[in-house]
């Protein structure tokens, strides 16, 4: 059943979240603020790291805080995958969902052996944002 999540935004409640936090990494400037206004709006804490140096720098201060990582496959400076295995050694119960434009069949292969568990579709849409990262959270 889908639910409307346009109509519970200014609802935290309804959602019952957890205080973990999640890391916005390597999304454009646009996007990330977008991500981070619809997950802040229904209660969730958000971060967002310009750079794979500074994603670790928060890791290693959060202390094991940082439960969800959305990373852009196409990260400036960096190998999407070599990253999140580089951030699940900080914590291995880590989850991870990947924002894309588009993705061959070998690299949604790729994308799903590393661990990832979600893989979506760039620009992102709020509504599918926050389903995802309510299933995911609530897991």
């Amino acid at each position: 059943m889908f639910t409307d999540y346009r109509t519970k935004l200014t609802e935290p409640r309804q959602f019952h979240i957890r205080k973990e936090i999640i890391l916005l990494l390597g999304t454009d400037p646009e996007g990330g603020t977008a991500m981070r206004r619809t997950l802040e709006a229904v209660g969730f804490p958000v971060m967002i790291a310009d750079s794979c140096e500074q994603a670790a720098g928060l890791f290693r201060s959060f202390n094991g805080a940082i439960r969800l990582l959305i990373i852009d496959i196409t990260i400036p400076g960096g190998d999407a995958l070599e990253i999140i295995a580089a951030l699940r050694k900080c914590n291995p119960t880590l989850k991870v969902i990947v924002a894309s434009k588009d993705v061959s069949p070998r690299e949604r292969h790729e994308i799903y052996v590393s661990g990832v568990i979600e893989l979506i579709r760039k620009p992102v849409d709020k509504e599918q944002l926050l389903q995802v990262v309510h299933r995911i959270v609530h897991k």
